[in-house]
């Protein structure tokens, strides 16, 4: 079976073989987002002719004809043209191409990646140019960063000397990029929830619905709760609309996500009053947006508690559907298509709080949100990679979950198995371990949490009292100890160039057993070995950090392993 992600819709395999698997010359194309695409081809003047025939439509269909001496594409437009060199440039990869007809289409109209550059990594602009190639070569066709505070507002500007921030200039210079690529780069901003940063600044902490917050004994613990503005202060929507109208410039995209999820303290400070709040709130929030010649996405977690709400909101309005458990709520799905309203399903990557992402969890829900959306109609995905307590996990340790979206995104009803596996470590892995090799890491991760640590370990150090279930007994951590044994070996048996891949996991594996040797140190557990030096881990992990991110905020992590071994 060819080696293709995601797999076509239908192939009809011929007799003979494509004679060699590079190309000659091309010709039927002039659009320079193709040309550039079709320039990553293998290319030999013993190749295949690649003739392109194109229609003047917008549709994403293609059909590719692979012969002995040339290979034939016929596209609905310029996208599916797109979509079928990404096509051919895995066709070129598998081992023999044999002369074949193809037909494809995605099933969703919306297959959209979400990265969070605000709790603690902000990738450079190469790496996320990096990001876009490697969505575009898996026929997602939209990308989402989520924003907090880490852009050069004015009123950010003190923040941001602690966190870094994403630049006017590299957002519009990746709005570009996405667009040779295909992609609709959709601005996110939370306007609502999700407003820590800005909230604890003294100007702005009266806008907050938590007045009586103080400074917190675990600051990433905190960032996930306490973060809602009040909507019934008058400044808060001017606050609101300034952040808006700085950000909204540098995309060309017609959507803005506006956010306006988990408001936790909103329901605490109004009671049975928070629903219709919190409405209207978001009533002159779309209101905004759209005087910006914008149409609003925004998450449904709020509005699925109070779904009669959800018809004073314009007909318009797109909702963003998330549900990141295993087995997510199939009702809450169909809930959207009873009333009528479009959505985008979201499932999640599960690499938030860890070190690597955590497939057992990722996959089934993954899985299952694409399959509830196709059953009702959903417009599409979009794929979550957060970053909860500090973004530790590596974008290559998300990876799964990103390639998984995708296959899910193009063919919602897919079988998972063997099969999808063996691709993955060949196109994705480039190794014949690779998803082997993750469960492995998953099996060394399970019940080790980091952010079970920083509440350990920053509990600790103000001296309070913690729970007991958060301290590893020494039986726990010999059976650690052992299976990180078995992994380094599985890992050091591949040979071959694998990237980061490879060195992502050896570092992702260490800092699992740090996490591990930490609490024993916290807990002043005499251990008869450590696997892992604090100190060389430190510098690895920081320079694999800083060749792909800015240095935002790094620091903390180093602080806080600092901390805990030189107590």
């Amino acid at each position: 079976m060819l080696k293709l992600i995601p797999y076509p819709k239908n192939i009809q395999i011929k007799d003979g073989l494509l004679k060699n698997k590079y190309i000659k010359t091309f010709r039927g194309v002039n659009d320079e987002r193709l040309i550039s695409q079709i320039k990553k081809l293998p290319f030999d003047d013993n190749g295949a002719t690649l003739i392109f025939n194109v229609e003047n439509c917008d549709g994403e269909n293609y059909s590719i004809c692979v012969q002995e001496n040339q290979i034939i594409v016929d596209a609905k437009g310029i996208k599916g043209a797109f979509y079928a060199i990404q096509t051919i440039r895995q066709l070129l990869d598998n081992d023999v191409v044999p002369c074949l007809c193809l037909q494809d289409n995605p099933d969703f109209k919306y297959r959209g990646f979400y990265h969070d550059i605000t709790r603690g990594k902000i990738p450079t602009l190469d790496t996320l140019k990096g990001l876009v190639d490697t969505l575009a070569y898996y026929k997602y066709n939209s990308l989402q960063l989520y924003v907090e505070h880490v852009y050069d507002f004015k009123e950010t500007s003190e923040i941001v000397k602690r966190t870094g921030f994403i630049s006017a200039s590299e957002l519009k210079e990746l709005d570009e990029y996405c667009k040779a690529n295909f992609m609709d780069f959709i601005p996110s901003l939370s306007t609502f929830g999700h407003m820590y940063e800005i909230l604890m600044e003294e100007k702005y902490k009266g806008l907050r619905v938590k007045k009586d917050f103080a400074n917190p004994v675990n600051k990433w613990a905190a960032r996930m709760r306490h973060h809602t503005i009040d909507p019934n202060n008058v400044y808060s929507i001017e606050l609101v609309k300034s952040l808006i109208d700085q950000y909204c410039t540098n995309f060309t995209s017609d959507y803005f996500n506006i956010c306006c999820d988990e408001t936790f303290d909103l329901k605490e400070a109004y009671g049975e009053q928070s629903s219709q709040i919190y409405v209207e709130f978001v009533e002159q929030i779309i209101k905004h947006v759209v005087s910006k010649d914008k149409k609003v996405m925004m998450w449904a977690d709020i509005l699925l508690a109070h779904p009669e709400t959800i018809e004073l909101l314009p007909k318009d309005t797109l909702f963003l559907n998330w549900d990141y458990r295993p087995q997510p709520e199939k009702e809450n799905v169909d809930k959207f298509k009873q009333l009528n309203r479009s959505q985008i399903v979201c499932p999640g990557t599960w690499s938030w709080n860890n070190f690597c992402e955590d497939v057992l969890d990722s996959e089934p829900n993954i899985c299952k949100m694409a399959e509830y959306g196709y059953e009702n109609g959903a417009m599409g995905m979009l794929v979550t990679n957060w970053g909860d307590y500090n973004n530790i996990c590596s974008l290559e340790l998300s990876q799964y979950g990103l390639v998984l979206g995708a296959e899910k995104c193009w063919n919602p009803t897919r079988v998972i198995d063997e099969k999808f596996y063996n691709s993955v470590d060949f196109i994705t892995y480039k190794c014949d371990k690779g998803v082997k090799l993750l469960r492995l890491l998953n099996s060394l991760q399970l019940n080790v949490s980091w952010s079970d640590f920083c509440y350990y370990a920053t509990h600790t150090f103000a001296n309070k009292e913690v729970d007991p279930r958060a301290i590893y007994s020494i039986e726990f951590i010999q059976e650690k100890q052992k299976q990180y044994l078995e992994f380094t070996e599985q890992l050091n048996s591949l040979d071959g160039d694998f990237g980061d891949f490879k060195k992502e996991m050896e570092l992702a594996a260490k800092g699992i057993m740090l996490i591990i040797e930490a609490n024993a140190k916290l807990s002043k557990k005499s251990l008869a070995q450590s696997v892992v030096d604090y100190k060389t881990w430190l510098d690895e992990y920081s320079s694999l950090w800083l060749k792909k991110n800015k240095p935002s905020e790094l620091y903390r992590i180093i602080e806080l392993f600092e901390k805990v071994f030189t107590r």
